[in-house]
């Protein structure tokens, strides 16, 4: 009969230690008192562990698991990828990207992996099949309600409410959220928080404008206009889908932000290219991947911490005010457009 072979999960079984511990004592790193590395090195040779490997083959390894993502959401992701791969770099943590495939074979998974960061668009499609495999779990943006697992997200709700404050200061109560998918909940979030925001202030009306993927913000904004509502402001679900609107809305001849405000969100390189330059709320993408690095370690490293339960860390985000508001002006551009819309 074949020997079964001997993994660095059995060995820190055997002790009562963490996985990452003894994968850290296999490979030489800090962090482990040399007791202890001797403990492990004399407990994996009794148990027939390898190891005359290759130490960097050992080296503890949180894998950074992605899905196919649109385009827009391509800087998040790598600058959230950036952040943990600095933090790693802090920890002795290795920081390797897979997609979100590989989790459906959990067989696969090297031996020398200690933690998994769900970065993907839609984490609780995937966190039951990470949970699985016993690794330390952690979810960039929300999960199902009530699902126990640690979750790093950015306040998306008070940025919304936040937008609305700001946009009512200028004097605008007709306003708009536009998106192309709002089932994530943190696009959700920042339409719920947008409209608390509104309905805080006496007179203000928030609006849903939804556009086809395929049809694109014009064809929305007409049947919009159409509607009998006209909006001063708009705040879109992130600064690409903005980048979008005030090109549409430019080619209608409405002037930004002489006619209408628009108000993006996550700061991408774009936002301060466009023109006008986008106001828009920055997320904390970089800082959210070394959270996410530092929850995987803390689980790993704290004995105490292992037995807490799940956490949710919101960090919170900021305005950057550039030159795509202004104050609410008179609807001049009004029936014009809808003349347009009638074509």
């Amino acid at each position: 009969m074949a020997r079964t072979k001997v993994t660095i999960q059995d060995i820190a079984d055997k002790l009562g230690l963490s996985k990452f511990s003894v994968s850290r004592a296999l490979s030489g790193q800090r962090g482990v008192g040399e007791a202890t590395r001797n403990l492990v090195l004399c407990t994996a040779q009794a148990m027939g562990y390898p190891l005359t490997q290759d130490a960097s083959a050992a080296t503890s390894q949180v894998l950074f698991i992605r899905d196919e993502i649109d385009t827009a959401s391509n800087e998040v992701w790598l600058n959230v990828m950036h952040g943990a791969e600095r933090e790693g770099e802090k920890l002795g943590l290795a920081i390797v990207p897979r997609q979100a495939r590989y989790l459906q074979d959990t067989d696969h998974i090297e031996d020398s992996v200690v933690g998994l960061i769900l970065a993907v668009p839609h984490p609780s499609d995937w966190a039951t099949l990470a949970m699985g495999t016993g690794l330390p779990v952690v979810c960039a943006g929300h999960v199902s309600p009530m699902q126990s697992i640690d979750q790093v997200v950015g306040a998306d709700w008070e940025s919304g409410y936040a937008v609305a404050g700001m946009l009512a200061e200028l004097g605008h109560v007709d306003m708009a959220y536009v998106h192309r998918d709002i089932t994530p909940l943190r696009r959700s979030e920042r339409f719920r928080g947008f409209r608390d925001g509104a309905l805080a202030m006496t007179g203000a009306m928030i609006d849903d404008v939804a556009m086809d993927a395929r049809d694109g913000f014009r064809d929305a904004f007409f049947t919009y206009l159409r509607s009998g509502r006209a909006p001063t402001a708009l705040f879109c679900a992130h600064d690409g889908l903005a980048a979008s609107v005030i090109f549409e809305l430019v080619g209608l001849g409405i002037r930004i932000p002489e006619d209408i405000s628009v108000v993006g969100f996550n700061d991408f390189a774009l936002a301060s290219e466009m023109s006008p330059p986008l106001t828009t709320v920055r997320t904390p993408q970089v800082e959210m991947g070394a959270e996410m690095v530092r929850r995987i370690a803390d689980r790993l490293f704290d004995a105490e911490a292992r037995e807490r339960p799940p956490l949710r860390v919101a960090l919170l985000s900021e305005i950057v005010k550039r030159e795509s508001i202004g104050p609410a002006a008179e609807k001049g551009w009004l029936s014009r457009t809808l003349k347009l819309a009638e074509q």
